[in-house]
């Protein structure tokens, strides 16, 4: 903006205008704008008025201007006067010019172009005459040959090696040959190529089984280079197999042979490796990583090709899972004969090579580990589903004595005997890490489950209601007793699937702990539900005999009763439920869970219980007051009051209801100070007190608790 106003810098204006000028070099000027923000500067009137004086000045500046450059502008017509006649003459020369350069430019491609010809004239002569001279070369190549093999093909027990090797050389210069001059060679010369090299490679395959039937390391190495010269190596390695191997797998490796071994498997897979030590010493020796001859692997594409086929097509029984059993047993004898072979191989490159090999993961599939698996699945899974679906015989869950160590229902049992089976040898293989390690998820998930309807459905039902709550509440407490021994039992089941990992998973404990997170949060959600569950029933148990506190007034109302000094009955049916079990499943609860259980059971007891006291106390004052008032409205004179206040030292019917009332609560508050529970655990407990020591206007001491303890 600023490079612009320097360019085009407008003339001053009067300075009474209502707007600046500047505004008008603006890139992004609208009239509109403009009229917006001068609207307060004047009327409209005023701002044409403005406009028309401005531009007025501005016309005036435009004609200066023009006046102040009119020289430069006659100046500049005056100079161009002339300049077409002057472009047009040196238009000519320019044309002339163009067409000799274009002229040298036709003459310089087309000496280019003969350039180029020639070139390529002498490229194919020169071809020619490579093609030609190889041509040469491969006559005298054949000629060598014929001379070279001749002799032997005439006396087959006299194989000489040193000619064997000139032999070899001659051929790859021959082969060598034939790629430049196949063009010019007729059958005949091909026919007798190929002849002179298939009669090289029958003679060194005489000379190789020969070397391999006298056991000559010096011959056999001898040979094994020359098949390295030819480039040949898989020659050597495919008649090894056709020649050595094949026979000797066609007698072992059946299923006859599988029958009669007294070792089964076994003993099959110990002759098949006894052929290397019998008959591949010598070239396992030459050929090993640390050997002196390379290039070759007898053991992968000799032996183990050989070995794979003849398994597959002449022993397919030994891939059934049907008997899970019999496949587990020969899996694992086959998993030890593989890893006997890793052993002999020894090079981990060479290992590699034989764990990639298309053989040896056909070989793989053919075991159908999935099946397997399923059918061990059926069978771990058969056991605990019959066990959960199995109804609780009340008779005999009765009579059960109940253990704190051990697990007291069959289900929880044959769940760690499954999840155990899952991982122990003769059923566990390491390839199935992934599918056991969920299976024993799925154990305990289902084990969730069986808790979860136990718990909702109460199988255990007989006809007596007593008998019924007695049973339910051992159901309750020995389901919490065995779920805690279970979630105990989680991290030993960790370490054991830790120990059966397979070293190559690289599996941690914090890895596995997680895993088994929602499981022990499973459990202890359990465990919780549990707990609500027995308070629950310990409640209801007791909660009936509170409303008995209600009848505490008709005891001593006109019934001329002694002082009370013992707590009422129902106090002790109060307390019996939790006493029960506290003695009876203590054990199985545990003492910290039990204060727990107790805390929570004596906190809603002592909410209802305050009330119902509150509720007596305050109907006891309610007829109090009522007869007090009663009895002023009838007799107002002297000995009367008199009479009344001498009543009043006496103990009315109203003080020992609150009395009884009293000695009731310090019984309660005992017992629950018997348990190991502290007053302030327990709601309400403390508010308790106060009340019926309020109510009684005596405080607790120990003549009182002398009284309820008598």
């Amino acid at each position: 903006m600023s490079s612009a106003r320097d360019l085009f810098s407008l003339p001053a204006g009067p300075a009474d205008l209502c707007f600046d000028k500047n505004e008008f070099m603006k890139k992004t000027f609208s009239v509109d704008e403009f009229l917006h923000e001068n609207r307060n500067a004047g009327s409209l009137e005023n701002i044409r008025d403005d406009l028309g004086l401005y531009l007025k000045v501005l016309r005036s500046a435009m004609i200066e201007l023009i006046n102040q450059d009119y020289a430069d502008f006659v100046d500049l017509s005056a100079n161009l006067i002339g300049l077409d006649q002057q472009i047009g003459e040196i238009d000519a020369p320019l044309q002339k010019l163009k067409q000799e350069m274009l002229t040298v430019k036709g003459a310089l491609e087309g000496t280019m172009k003969d350039i180029s010809d020639c070139l390529e004239q002498k490229k194919a002569l020169r071809a020619y005459k490579k093609s030609l001279q190889s041509l040469a070369k491969v006559q005298a190549a054949l000629v060598k040959l014929k001379s070279l093999l001749k002799p032997v093909d005439e006396k087959q027990d006299e194989i000489n090696p040193t000619l064997l090797e000139r032999a070899a050389l001659e051929s790859i210069q021959l082969q060598f040959n034939l790629k430049y001059c196949s063009e010019f060679l007729d059958e005949e010369q091909k026919q007798s190529a190929d002849h002179w090299k298939g009669s090289l490679l029958t003679q060194l395959k005489t000379y190789f089984l020969n070397m391999l039937e006298k056991k000559d390391l010096d011959g056999l190495e001898r040979c094994l280079r020359i098949y390295c010269t030819l480039d040949e190596c898989h020659i050597a390695e495919e008649v090894f197999k056709t020649e050595i191997v094949t026979p000797y797998m066609s007698r072992v490796v059946s299923e006859s042979s599988l029958q009669n071994s007294p070792q089964g498997l076994t003993g099959i897979y110990n002759q098949i490796l006894d052929f290397i030590s019998l008959n591949m010493k010598s070239l396992l020796s030459l050929t090993k990583k640390n050997g002196k001859v390379k290039g070759y692997k007898f053991v992968i594409n000799s032996f183990w090709t050989e070995v794979e086929r003849r398994m597959e097509t002449n022993m397919s029984s030994i891939f059934a899972p049907g008997n899970p059993d019999s496949f587990y047993s020969k899996y694992k004898c086959t998993l030890e004969f593989l890893e006997r072979i890793e052993l002999i191989l020894e090079d981990p490159v060479e290992i590699n090579c034989f764990k990639t090999h298309s053989q040896y993961k056909s070989f793989q599939v053919r075991w159908n580990l999935p099946v397997y698996f399923q059918i061990r699945f059926q069978e771990i899974g058969s056991n605990l589903e019959k066990a959960c679906t199995r109804e609780i015989d009340a008779v005999k869950f009765s009579t059960q004595q109940i253990s704190v160590s051990q697990f007291n229902l069959l289900q929880f049992s044959i769940v760690l005997t499954c999840i155990s089976n899952c991982w122990q040898d003769g059923i566990y293989l390491p390839q199935l890490f992934h599918r056991f390690l969920k299976l024993t998820l799925q154990l305990l998930s289902r084990t969730m489950t069986w808790i979860d309807n136990v718990v909702a459905l109460n199988p255990i039902a007989p006809q007596d209601s007593g008998q019924e709550q007695s049973l339910r509440l051992k159901l309750l407490a020995t389901l919490f007793s065995d779920i805690t021994n279970l979630s105990k039992k989680i991290p030993q089941i960790v370490s054991l699937i830790l120990d059966k990992s397979p070293t190559n998973l690289e599996l941690a404990s914090p890895q596995l702990d997680e895993l088994f997170f929602d499981n022990r949060s499973a459990l202890t959600t359990k465990l919780n539900r549990l707990q609500t569950l027995i308070v629950q029933e310990l409640v209801q148990n007791s909660a009936p005999y509170i409303k008995q506190v209600s009848d505490i007034p008709r005891l001593y109302r006109k019934t001329n009763r002694d002082v009370p000094r013992r707590c009422c009955q129902y106090m002790e049916q109060l307390i019996q439920p939790s006493r029960s079990f506290r003695e009876n499943y203590s054990s199985l609860v545990g003492d910290e869970r039990l204060k727990d259980f107790l805390a929570n059971v004596y906190g809603s007891l002592t909410t209802s219980y305050y009330n119902a006291v509150e509720e007596v106390l305050m109907s006891v004052q309610k007829t109090e007051e009522s007869l007090r008032r009663l009895k002023s409205l009838r007799d107002r004179n002297f000995t009367t009051a008199a009479a009344s206040s001498n009543s009043t030292t006496a103990m009315t019917d109203d003080d020992k209801i609150r009395l009884q009332l009293q000695v009731d609560v310090i019984y309660y508050v005992q017992e629950i100070e018997r348990i190991g529970l502290a007053r302030g655990e327990i709601e309400k407990l403390n508010e308790l007190e106060r009340l019926v020591e309020e109510a009684t206007k005596i405080r607790i001491g120990s003549g009182s608790q002398s009284i309820a303890q008598s």
